[in-house]
Formats: C-alpha cells, structure tokens, sequence
C-alpha cells in the first residue's frame, strides 16, 4: 500500500546579504518573515455603479524580517544605513567595538541595497527553497530589553526595490536562466 505524504516544509533559515563575502545571519529569535504584495487599482463605469468591470495591477512590494538576536556589532553596521562601525584592537585579549549611527535626513535607502537571501536549513533543502531579493535595502529596528526574560533582539527589515529590468524577488534556483524574449 502506498501512503502519501504531504510535505509541508518549517523550520529556520539564515539569511545572506551582499554577493561577495556575504554577511550571514544565522542566529534569529522569533522567525524570519517574508511578505509580498500587490496593489491593483479597480477599473469602473457609470453603468455599473461601484462593480468593477475590470482591475490593473499598479505595483508590488516585498519585505524580509530578520529578527537577529544576537548583539553583534559588526554585522549590525553592514545593515544599519550610514553607520560607522570602529574596533580598537590594541589589547587582543580584550577588543573594543563601536557602532556610530546618525540621523541623517533624506539618506538614499537605494544606495546600501543589495542582494539579500533566504536559505532555510532543515534537512532536505535545495535552492528551489530559496527567497531571493536582489536590491534589499536595510533599516534595523532594534529594541533591546534588558531583563532576565527576553532576549534582545534586533529586526533587520530588508525593503526590496526591483532591479533595471523591474524584477522586485524571485523564488527557486538563481542558476534558472530565463531565454531572451
């Protein structure tokens, strides 16, 4: 007798961001969301009141919620938009780290996008699992309690941004290739 199983897949991911030299998130407290949408705008006429007669799509948004629970600076600065990250080695036993962030009015979000994904880690995964944003554009939300029952933990929200061709994310294998049209 043969039995069917359904394979609904759970569990964690890491996330990568940039191409070369990717910084990894690998520690999450929580679960690590990924939303998309789309907007239409509904078309209608006098003759039919309120009913749409017919709907265009008017665009898509994408977003990553990486809540990173661990307090580590470095990574945080390749995340966190016009930061200055600074580490004072002169006692090896004993680094001191820094993490500069200013409220910078009217900064380009765009200009530190860049290739963000999603690689879940249970058993059995291939990159057909695989959420990828290629122009992610970083704003940490952190909001660290310091008491004995919660752990801090630090929302990295990635907005995705299409790239020239207009691609906001796509889901699978990055080695698919699509033929020219």
């Amino acid at each position: 007798m043969t039995v069917n199983v359904i394979n609904v897949p759970i569990g964690p991911a890491i996330v990568e961001v940039g191409e070369e030299n990717p910084t990894v998130f690998d520690i999450t407290k929580g679960g690590i969301v990924f939303a998309a949408n789309f907007t239409k705008q509904d078309i209608t006429v006098d003759q039919f009141g309120d009913t749409p007669v017919k709907a265009i799509l008017k665009g898509g948004t994408c977003q990553l919620t990486v809540p990173f629970a661990l307090s580590d600076l470095k990574k945080l600065s390749t995340v966190t938009p016009g930061s200055k990250y600074q580490e004072d080695a002169t006692d090896p036993e004993n680094v001191k780290k820094r993490l500069n962030v200013y409220a910078k009015a009217g900064y380009d979000l765009l200009k530190d996008a860049k290739k963000v994904v999603v690689k879940p880690t249970t058993p059995g995964t291939t990159p057909n699992d695989y959420i990828t944003i290629p122009l992610g554009a970083p704003l940490p939300e952190i909001s660290w309690t310091y008491n004995s029952d919660n752990e801090r933990v630090a929302n990295i929200v990635f907005a995705g941004y299409p790239d020239t061709e207009g691609l906001l994310y796509f889901l699978g294998d990055e080695a698919v290739i699509f033929p020219s049209e």
